[in-house]
Order: C-alpha cells, then structure tokens, then sequence
C-alpha cells in the first residue's frame, strides 16, 4: 500500500511539474483569495484573452503588488483598452502587467501626472528605463479598477515573454484557483465539406448538447453523413464557486481513438489574435452571439494554439467512425462528448455553381482591387482565411446618402483578417461638405464611423468588416453635461467636478477642460461617458472659468462654459 501511495505521489508530482516546466512560480498579485472571472485565451471579439481576470469581490480599491523582482517598462493610461496599466519586466525572462487599474502607487502617479501636464493628454504610453523604476517581489503597484474597456471591476493580470511579448497561460507561474468542476459542452455541429453531406444536406446541423449525472450526450448520438465532415464544439467552464463561464483549457477530438484535432490554451503571438475569427464559426457567432470551435482549419490560419491539424474526417458509405470530443480545464477536471458518423449513400450532386457578376473570386491569398466607379476597394493579400467569393455592388434601394450609391462589400458573416481600403466618390454637390464621412450600419439599424479622409473626390477608410458602405453626414454636435455642480455656484465641497460628454453619431475624438485658460488633467471613462477631474490647486479662492471642449470624428465642436465659486 505504501508504494502505490509513493508511485501515486511522484506521477502526480511528475504531471505538475511538467505542467509548469521551465516556469518561476509567482504569489498571488492581491492578497485576497483567488478567483477568476476569464481565463487565458478565452474566445472574445475578434481576439483571444490574453491573461487572466482575477475577481475583487465586487469593488475597486483592492492593493496589486508585484510578483517578481525586475523594473517597471512601461506604463499606459487611456479610456480604452487596458486603461491604467503597468508593465513590469523581470529578471527571469518574462513581464507582468496589471491592467483596468484605478489608481498608481504615488510615485508612478506622481511621473504619469508630470507626463500628462507635459502633453496636455490623459491618455499616456510610456516606455521607460531599467533604471527608473526598479521592483522587488511584493512591492505596491496600485489599486484595483474598472479603467478602460473593462466590464467590471477586475485585475486583468497577464504574464509575457519579455523577448517576444508573446502572452503566456498565468496559470503556469503558480496560480491556484479551487476547481472541481468539469467543463460544460453546449453544442456540437457538424459542417459538410464541399460536395458532402449531413443528414441528407449539405448545411451545417447544430444539435443540443445534453448533461446528465456528469455525463455529456446528444439525443440521437448516430448521425449520417457522407464524404469529408468537419466538427465544431460550443463549449464553457466554471470554477468553483463562480458562475462566471469562462474558456476551456484545451478541447480534443479522437476519431476511432486517433487524435485528429486538439487546440491547448497555453501561448499565441498578439500578430496571431485576429485568427479566433478563423478559429470559431464566425457566421453562427454574428447571427446568434454563440461560438462553435471549428476542427476545419482554413488555410491562411497560423494560430500556433493548435497542436493537431487534421480536423476533418472521411467518411464513404458503409463507414462507421467513433467519434469523442475531450474537453478539459486547467485543473485536468474533464468532459466527454461520444457519438458515431455513419457513412450514407451519396446525395449530393458534384457540381460548381455559377456566380452572379456581381461575384469576386479571391484565391490562393492574392490580393484584388475592385473599381465600380464611384466605389473602390484595394484588397491586401491574405485579407481573407480561406479562398472566398464576395459580392461587390452597388444599392439602389438606399436614399438620402452623400455618396453617388449605397455599396455592397460581401457581408458581415465573412470574416476579414486584414483591413481594406474602401473608396466613395462624393456626390458633387456635397465637396466641399467637411461633416461627410464613409459609415456602415449595424444589425439593429445604428450607423456606425468608418472613417472620413479626403482623398480628392473620394472619401477613404479603413474597415476590418464587410457590408454595405456609403457616406452621410454628422451635423449634430457632441453633448457636454455637468453632473455634480451648477454654473455660478459654489463647488467648495466637492472633491471632483464630473462631467457627461457624448457624441451619438460618429464618436467622441478630442476632450479638453480648461480652469481659468489652463489645461488640467481630467480621467475620461468612454465606456460612462465621464470627464472627471480631481479639484486641486488650479481652482483658485473666489471666481473660476471653467471650459470643457469637445469635438467629434468630423470636427463638429462643442464648448461648455461656466463660473464656479470656490
């Protein structure tokens, strides 16, 4: 008994270790019991997570300190994206960062505000020296947030490889979260390939994934194919104790005990991020918000998360194949999906249909311009995971646009890697018209900013998704409303002036406030619409002017002005 207890312990020991192999183990960055809210590479729009989110328990203000020794390299401020963030280089290879924070430590806030008033900017990206800011392990880095694009308050906490800045799983330096529950399957698709079948057609079919007593099943687990099958997995895990559902670590697929697929959550290149549109089935997640990992994998898609390639099964008539989908957490907690593919006699006909003129072949990667007159679009090589057909014409059901016509550019189910440039004559009455910009619009009707250069008759953008283009015009200017003060009042007891600013139609692009014709540091949070400046020593005892300047995408300008009492 003994020695099954002694060869327990070393396998177990053996599995640990080469989980984290190659890997320093760090404590936990805030001394509060670990929860996560997203693991590392969960599936987001249009990139991977590239760390993990660690809970708060609900508030801001929690203390982050620093896992290793090393400098702090960089910082960031911004409305968006990472927020308050600090990155801090190691001696042992890799980076940490601490992102959505609410607050530095002084020093940091201290050189951040210096920066700021410098620039007259809040948003801030500064790379900094090995010897500016050195850190030991459990030195103070700041406090806990919901800065920038943040949905909660959280630490994002991420861990890179300094000489790559490639992410890595943060659950390799140590972290331990409690577990013991497995992943959950939702869905299994099953796509046939070209000239293939399933269940008599040659659609996807989506089928309910079943749970019961610990066991993952489908209501009829025989299903009938014919010629080359690709599958796809709608997966999620929890942890204990939180409904967060949060990314599975790695998911497997065996065709008669061989594996043919799997994808493991482990590291990928941020060149590589944009891949997840590749990854999942892009048009079942625009059409119904759910993301199915697909084992086909298209043939411009680099991911390196995939460890096995194949991904797509043969099967003529008469075939029977074992099919099982393995997919397991962090924690090696583990979910089995089983059912079989039977080879049906063939339905479908090989044919090639034929397109519309309309239609534009993009093959092999290359890349294609397309002219329409009053529409062009320059289409980079490798725009596109796969050799696709897309449509390009122009709208004539649309009015009241600025542009000769409304055009079509494919649609939003296909997925773009790269951007394309998209050109839109100007009507010629309208040239001279600076409020004109190029936009889309969305599902629910919103017409969405693309973009506004003026490149002689035309107007250009960028765009990283397709649909219908055209130009309107943005007369309407930003809004700018006070919160927590009346003009010609006394703001004597506030610590904090806020105010509302917003644009409803292309996006607020420029904020200023001003106290007495100087500039002074306001906090802008997009996601609430808020300018939010600290009062200090720039407003003065007795009268104060204060102006805050707003200007949108095209230039429509705003200024707020009024006396306040102090």
């Amino acid at each position: 008994m003994k020695y099954k207890i002694l060869i327990f312990l070393l396998l177990f020991v053996n599995v640990v270790f080469a989980q984290n192999e190659g890997f320093p183990q760090y404590p936990n960055p805030v001394k509060i019991p670990l929860s996560l809210s997203a693991t590392f590479a969960e599936l987001r729009a249009n990139a991977f997570h590239a760390g993990v989110d660690i809970r708060t328990q609900g508030v801001e203000g929690k203390e982050v300190f620093a896992v290793a020794d090393g400098y702090v390299s960089r910082i960031g401020v911004s409305p968006f994206g990472y927020g308050k963030v600090i990155y801090v280089t190691h001696n042992d290879g890799f980076t940490s960062i601490y992102a959505h924070l609410s607050k530095f430590n002084k020093k940091i806030t201290d050189f951040v505000r210096s920066k700021q008033y410098e620039s007259e900017s809040f948003v801030q990206n500064i790379i900094l020296e090995k010897n500016e800011f050195p850190i030991k392990t459990g030195d103070y880095l700041g406090l806990t947030g919901n800065s920038g694009s943040s949905g909660g308050p959280h630490l994002h906490y991420e861990i890179r490889y300094t000489k790559t800045q490639e992410p890595v799983n943060p659950m390799y330096f140590g972290l331990k979260i409690k577990d013991t529950r497995k992943p959950n399957i939702k869905g299994l698709a099953i796509y046939p390939l070209e000239n293939s079948a399933v269940c008599g057609a040659d659609s996807a079919v989506y089928l309910n994934v079943l749970s019961e007593n610990g066991r993952c099943f489908i209501e009829n687990p025989v299903i009938k194919v014919n010629g080359d099958i690709a599958l796809g997995i709608n997966v999620y895990d929890q942890a204990d104790g939180a409904n967060n559902k949060n990314g599975a670590y790695s998911i497997e697929l065996f065709a008669d005990n061989e594996l043919v697929f799997s994808v493991v959550s482990d590291k990928y290149s941020y060149d590589e991020t944009r891949y997840i549109n590749s990854l999942i089935d892009y048009s079942c997640f625009i059409n119904n918000n759910e993301r199915f990992i697909r084992t086909e994998i298209d043939e411009f898609n680099k991911l390196k998360l995939y460890e096995t390639r194949n991904g797509v099964v043969t099967v003529n008539h008469g075939d029977t194949i074992k099919m099982s989908f393995v997919v397991k957490d962090y924690n090696k907690n583990k979910s089995v999906l089983d059912f079989v593919l039977v080879g049906a006699e063939r339905t479908i006909s090989e044919s090639k249909r034929q397109l519309p003129r309309s239609y534009y072949r993009i093959n092999n990667g290359e890349s294609r311009k397309i002219n329409l007159g009053g529409f062009e679009a320059d289409i980079p090589e490798f725009a596109f995971y796969r050799d696709v057909a897309i449509q390009a014409a122009r709208i004539d059901s649309m009015q009241n646009v600025y542009s000769d016509f409304a055009y079509r550019l494919g649609t939003d189910e296909i997925p773009l890697h790269k951007k394309i440039t998209i050109r839109l004559r100007v009507k010629q009455e309208f040239d001279n018209d600076t409020l004109l910009y190029i936009a889309t619009v969305d599902r629910k009707g919103k017409l969405l900013f693309v973009g506004n250069k003026k490149v002689g008759e035309f107007l250009e953008a960028n765009t990283n998704v397709l649909g219908a283009f055209f130009i309107a015009k943005d007369s309407e200017k930003p809004t700018v409303r006070p919160l927590n003060f009346k003009a010609n009042a006394s703001v004597a007891e506030n610590w904090s002036l806020r105010v509302e600013i917003d644009d409803a139609e292309t996006g607020i692009s420029q904020y200023a406030m001003y106290i007495n014709d100087q500039w002074v540091l306001a906090d802008y949070d997009a996601k609430n619409k808020l300018l939010l400046y600290q009062i200090d020593h720039h407003v003065k005892q007795g009268r104060n002017v204060l102006k805050v300047v707003v200007s949108d995408m095209v230039g429509n300008e705003t200024v707020y002005s009024a006396v306040i009492l102090r």
